[in-house]
């Protein structure tokens, strides 16, 4: 006998409990994300996601996916769909069992054994909610009445199948606006073979990578925000954003790089950036004789690290603003930080913590098999003619321009038009600051025909690398060339 006070068990086939279960999965997704974007509760989706992540975002794996789908945020798109289906399609078996005590028992316990990170609250959490949703679902759609009959009435099978159409409805809408917004951040920057501009990057065309979806990065209050200093300071502290204004202020043009970048492509953007140094904030707060690095901590749980030595490098900057504009949110406000001669995975954005430690902690993409140090290399690139349209008119004089980039002063810049069997010395442009790409161009008249265009750079005695490499775990390394007809 089951007491009138207990939910009844689901009626019907297991067809109908997984419909009943699937709208209890999309319902509690629903209402974990508007926990997120509320409260900032951990979202389990994202924290799959991150999990999945340390296998896709090995080397090997991110390079294949490059190659498949382009730059971008396709592949993280795919993946974090595959991951909806998982989680949705977990959700609906354990929520197809006849008693959703056990159905929200075993979530918890599988988030907590399965995504450690999440700690035991967020779980519990969850494991609460999937069991009150099922009951209720079970208590709402279940015939009324000492006894069940066998299959549910029409009404009920209606309102069912009205419910389960609504949530797959929900989970469309809900990954087409992923996709929709992930496109707009691929528009939002060059494609390979489009000329970069030559000087300042506009904000809306600076490159832009994360290890989120677009529409699962932080954004952060201004009033709200907090940046803590701790561990082995003699004073540490919590600063506001108005109490970071106090800092002298620093404004410098550097250019900034992703490691995944390939030779010629669009993932590097120069700007104006303004802030303070971040040796002024360390010394105010103190350091412990034992501090040896500085660990960096984001508020989508991005980690890094930097030896102590060169973090108090007047050179390396904490920035607000950049080109005259408060960081927007694809870009860190309303804090990041910026590293000479680093690619952009050691320059984390949406910064909150900075803890000072006598032991190294290898950072987020370091755990995945990347570069520990991300030291830029030298690098060179022809904008003009530009190779996704490679066509001069014969006998028309004009220039190939590009740009180079180092973490030295860029000194020389040979271009190449016979496929590198001859090099011919290119002028440059020098720019406010030695952080900043230099531009270069080469008078051109160019001959009937079909031409090989190469380019190479010099910093010092430091010289472009020949032998072609891909972008990880170490940054790309090789000549850009390509071929370009003439009309």
């Amino acid at each position: 006998m089951t007491s009138p006070s207990s939910p009844p068990r689901v009626p019907g086939s297991l067809w109908w409990r997984l419909l009943r279960a699937w709208i209890a999965a999309v319902l509690l997704s629903l209402l974990g994300y508007v926990a997120l974007i509320w409260a900032g509760v951990t979202y389990p989706p994202i924290t799959l996601f991150g999990t999945l992540t340390q296998w896709l975002g090995v080397p090997a794996v991110f390079q294949l996916l490059h190659r498949l789908l382009g730059l971008g945020q396709d592949a993280k798109l795919l993946a974090f769909s595959g991951v909806a289906v998982l989680w949705l399609g977990g959700l609906s078996l354990l929520g197809s069992l006849e008693r959703p005590l056990i159905a929200g028992l075993a979530l918890a316990i599988l988030c907590v054994l399965g995504l450690g990170s999440l700690g035991w609250l967020v779980p519990l959490l969850y494991g609460l909610a999937f069991w009150g949703l099922l009951a209720a679902l079970q208590r709402g759609l279940a015939p009324q009445g000492k006894a069940a009959p066998a299959r549910p009435d029409r009404v009920r099978r209606t309102t069912t199948l009205g419910l389960a159409a609504g949530g797959l409805l929900a989970a469309g809408g809900g990954l087409t606006a992923l996709f929709r917004q992930g496109g707009s951040t691929t528009a939002a920057a060059p494609v390979p073979g489009e000329p970069l501009p030559f000087g300042v990057t506009p904000v809306e065309h600076f490159y832009y990578v994360s290890k989120n979806l677009e529409a699962f990065d932080p954004r952060l209050s201004a009033d709200k925000w907090r940046l803590t200093v701790g561990g082995l300071v003699q004073r540490p502290r919590t600063f506001t954003l108005p109490e970071l204004a106090q800092f002298t202020p620093v404004i410098s043009q550097r250019t900034l790089s992703c490691i995944s970048n390939p030779v010629g492509g669009p993932l590097i953007s120069n700007g104006i950036w303004s802030g303070f140094r971040l040796s002024d904030l360390l010394r105010q707060v103190g350091i412990q004789r034992e501090a040896r690095y500085l660990l960096w901590e984001a508020a989508d749980g991005y980690t890094e690290s930097l030896p102590l030595g060169e973090a108090l490098d007047p050179e390396v900057l904490l920035v607000t603003h950049l080109n005259g504009e408060p960081l927007d949110d694809k870009h860190g406000f309303p804090l990041r930080v910026l590293i000479p001669g680093r690619y952009g995975m050691k320059q984390p954005r949406w910064i909150t913590k900075l803890t000072l430690s006598a032991e190294d902690e290898p950072g987020y993409w370091a755990k995945r098999g990347w570069s520990k140090t991300a030291r830029v290399e030298l690098m060179s690139r022809i904008d003009q003619p530009p190779e996704i349209s490679p066509v001069v008119q014969a006998g028309m004089a004009t220039f190939i321009r590009g740009v180079a980039f180092y973490s030295q002063p860029i000194t020389k810049v040979e271009v190449s038009t016979d496929g590198e069997k001859t090099w011919q010395e290119a002028e440059l442009f020098k720019l406010e600051s030695v952080y900043a790409w230099t531009p270069w161009q080469l008078a051109w008249t160019p001959e009937a025909g079909s031409h090989q265009l190469a380019v190479r750079a010099y910093a010092g005695s430091v010289i472009q690398k020949t032998q072609p490499s891909d972008a990880l775990p170490e940054g790309a390394t090789g000549y850009h060339t390509f071929e370009v007809k003439t009309s």
